[in-house]
């Protein structure tokens, strides 16, 4: 048996495996949330809705499950990544701008582009999905981009 068996952690390594947990616990509560929200989308709509189709009108909700979802979504979509943002090293908030600015540019130029080229006959009109999927394929393409150039 030598030295470093018996050798307690550092302080770094056991700064590491708590940020590791928070992550872990961070990732299983968003997914959580995530899945609460599809969960009551799922039982509770009254109309024949759809999220990835242009059938969001559709949609009917009584008014208290509606008011919960919409805290739900706010706290997922932006309360967790803000107080992620805040917890997270120099390096991470670096790739996690680029990857926000990605996201907020594939939206701006992507949404005037897809409606020209539909008023030109040119592809389908602009839905909400499709508006979320050019954020959301916009962020994941930035934030590889950002991971790969470091």
């Amino acid at each position: 048996m030598n030295d470093h068996e018996d050798a307690k952690p550092g302080l770094g390594e056991a700064r590491t495996r708590q940020r590791q947990r928070r992550y872990l616990l961070y990732c299983s509560f968003s997914g959580l949330a995530g899945g609460v929200v599809g969960f009551m989308i799922a039982v509770f709509d009254r109309g024949d809705g759809n999220l990835f189709s242009s059938e969001w009108d559709k949609f009917a909700f009584d008014p208290p499950v509606a008011i919960l979802l919409a805290g739900l979504l706010l706290f997922g979509f932006a309360l967790l990544p803000l107080y992620d943002f805040r917890t997270i090293n120099e390096v991470k908030r670096e790739h996690n701008l680029i990857q926000f600015t990605g996201g907020c540019i594939a939206v701006l130029a992507g949404f005037p582009i897809w409606t020209v080229l539909h008023a030109g006959g040119i592809g389908a009109a602009p839905q909400p999905f499709g508006v979320w999927l050019l954020a959301f394929v916009g962020m994941i393409i930035s934030y590889l981009y950002a991971k790969w150039r470091m």
